[in-house]
């Protein structure tokens, strides 16, 4: 329960009563101002309504180790988390349908704990920061890595994208802040030949009829449905879940 502690007319906290059992590692708004996301050490996510001051929603299940970073799309439908289990995932939180399936999980991006994340202003893309000193941008229409970048001498602690999507912005215990353009990463070399080798293609979302880029994988035909439908979709395909492995600092 949250309780609005008023003395005087200094400004006060709300404690959070009976919220996680460890660490707290990152809390966020949504868009709205509705509700107040968190996530922690103890591997789980809550949502705080901010009308009610209760906790709305409580995920237990999704990641196998410390949830380091957490952020919103800015229609406020879906959430990102970042673990240490080397994985982020993505919640569609607005429906629920979370409760039916798993999340879209974002793997092989870097190769150790993933300290921080963030989404475009479009959500067209997702870029995560590393202790393994790299940052990875990712296609979220068809959930794989486009591009990692390389240059920190430390882990990454946060990162951030402009609006326009030109500009990467990454932060390490290096000690220094590096500015990466990526306008025009879709020239890069080693982006056109990841996009051959998937077989990907630009495809109308049958259900939101918005572009996409769709990709073949393995023994898998080309979805005919973009990310975010069939994040909400009962039918979207179950990912498993990564092994559980300790804190890769």
């Amino acid at each position: 329960m949250l309780h609005a502690v008023l003395r005087s007319n200094r400004p006060t906290g709300c404690l959070c009563v009976g919220h996680h059992r460890s660490t707290i590692t990152r809390c966020c708004f949504d868009p709205d101002n509705q509700r107040v996301t968190s996530v922690s050490y103890d591997k789980t996510i809550k949502l705080w309504d901010m009308r009610t001051r209760s906790t709305s929603i409580t995920i237990n299940e999704g990641h196998s180790n410390a949830i380091s970073d957490c952020c919103f799309t800015s229609d406020g439908r879906y959430l990102c988390t970042a673990s240490w289990d080397k994985s982020l995932k993505i919640w569609d939180i607005k429906t629920g349908e979370f409760r039916c399936h798993e999340p879209l999980s974002l793997n092989q991006g870097h190769e150790g704990s993933v300290s921080s994340c963030v989404f475009s202003q479009d959500a067209s893309l997702v870029v995560s920061g590393g202790y393994d000193k790299t940052i990875a941008i990712w296609e979220t229409d068809a959930g794989y890595k486009k591009l990692s970048l390389k240059g920190h001498c430390d882990w990454v602690t946060d990162v951030a994208i402009s609006e326009n999507k030109k500009w990467i912005l990454s932060a390490s215990k290096d000690s220094t802040l590096r500015l990466w353009n990526i306008e025009k990463m879709d020239h890069i070399p080693s982006v056109i030949e990841s996009r051959k080798e998937k077989g990907s293609k630009i495809a109308q979302c049958e259900e939101c009829e918005k572009p996409f880029l769709s990709l073949q994988c393995g023994d898998f035909e080309m979805t005919s449905k973009c990310v975010f439908c069939r994040l909400s979709s009962p039918v979207t395909r179950i990912l498993p879940l990564p092994p559980s492995v300790s804190p890769d600092v």
